[in-house]
């Protein structure tokens, strides 16, 4: 009676001390989760969720989902620092890609995954994790809207509050404004764009797909009205699809399609290329609109709104461009850098 009186003792006071060092947290889907007290090493399941940690500390990131510099994200040290540049390739759930490779998420320990809040992958990433021991946080990575609450979330999550306090009230501020000038604009006197993607530009992504949520937040109008099909999006159409709504504004993707929009013969017949008005995304250090869609959007609608509609957008562009920049990534951008990275896109 003794003895199990002192196991019971023993397993009581196990229990109380793991509960020392760890915490219940309430992800942003809603679910309880319990961490480790002090969170070390985080893996983010996609890019958007990726590129949110290395706003707080680079150093808690156990691995990449891709590569850190690629077609779509110009990414470097200057901006983001050694140890993401030299973190491993671990995969992730993401556009085509199956899933991050489980026995190096094991050896690298992760602590917790960070996945992002989205209804093409939820299934995918709880299928391949539900048999593996770390922790899943959900957050809303890519919703322009929830953007200021994600801030503030991952601010108390990592113990950086005042990090994420000063990033969810830039966020604030941002959607506030651009809210303001868009209530001017009525069906009447919207913009419309085509968004080009791929090396022929005639890949695109639908009217209500998330790939294109930050047009639909300064209300500019998709010409290509579809339905999403999946978590890649990019859906292929015709060049006369194109040609007969002929868009006022051409957003562009690839580099090479914007150098060639402006000499091809059948390209030159839309109005938006006779007018100049066709506009190469940023990429640094990740991409402003989308590939993937990250934080970032938060300055995209900054650029689009610049853009489609000057009449409203009464702030200079330059000068948000470099705060941003200041408070993000800790950078001091020149006169210069500002036009390498923005070449194109004005």
């Amino acid at each position: 009676m003794k003895n199990k009186s002192i196991f019971i003792f023993v397993v009581i006071f196990l229990l109380n001390l793991s509960n020392l060092f760890s915490k219940n947290i309430t992800d942003m889907s809603g679910d309880m989760i319990t961490l480790p007290d002090k969170i070390e090493r985080v893996f983010g399941s996609a890019p958007p969720t990726t590129f949110l940690v290395s706003l707080y500390n680079p150093k808690l990131l156990v691995g990449l989902n891709f590569p850190a510099y690629n077609q779509n994200n110009f990414t470097s040290k200057e901006y983001v620092g050694e140890d993401f540049m030299n973190l491993p390739i671990l995969g992730g759930w993401h556009g085509n890609q199956k899933g991050a490779s489980i026995e190096k998420l094991l050896s690298v320990n992760a602590q917790m995954i960070l996945a992002w809040k989205n209804d093409f992958l939820l299934k995918k990433v709880n299928k391949s994790l539900k048999k593996v021991n770390i922790p899943i946080v959900m957050v809303d990575a890519d919703n322009l809207e929830k953007m200021p609450e994600t801030f503030n979330f991952l601010g108390t999550l990592f113990d950086m509050p005042t990090r994420g306090k000063e990033l969810s009230n830039y966020a604030k501020s941002s959607l506030d404004y651009i809210k303001d000038i868009s209530s001017n604009i009525n069906e009447s006197n919207q913009k419309t764009f085509y968004y080009a993607q791929g090396a022929s530009g005639l890949q695109s992504d639908c009217s209500n797909s998330f790939h294109t949520s930050q047009f639909r937040f300064i209300k500019a109008k998709n010409i290509y009205e579809c339905l999403q099909k999946d978590i890649m999006g990019m859906e292929s159409l015709s060049f006369e699809t194109i040609l007969k709504a002929n868009p006022d504004f051409i957003i562009v993707q690839s580099p090479k399609f914007y150098k060639n929009i402006f000499t091809s013969v059948k390209w030159k017949m839309l109005d938006a290329v006779k007018q100049k008005k066709v506009f190469l995304v940023p990429r640094t250090p990740f991409n402003w609109i989308d590939r993937p869609p990250s934080f970032m959007r938060v300055l995209g609608i900054h650029w689009l709104s610049s853009l489609i509609y000057p009449q409203y957008y009464k702030k200079d562009i330059n000068q948000e461009i470099k705060d941003f920049y200041k408070l993000f990534f800790h950078k001091n951008l020149t006169d210069e850098k500002l036009q390498e990275i923005t070449k194109g896109s004005f």
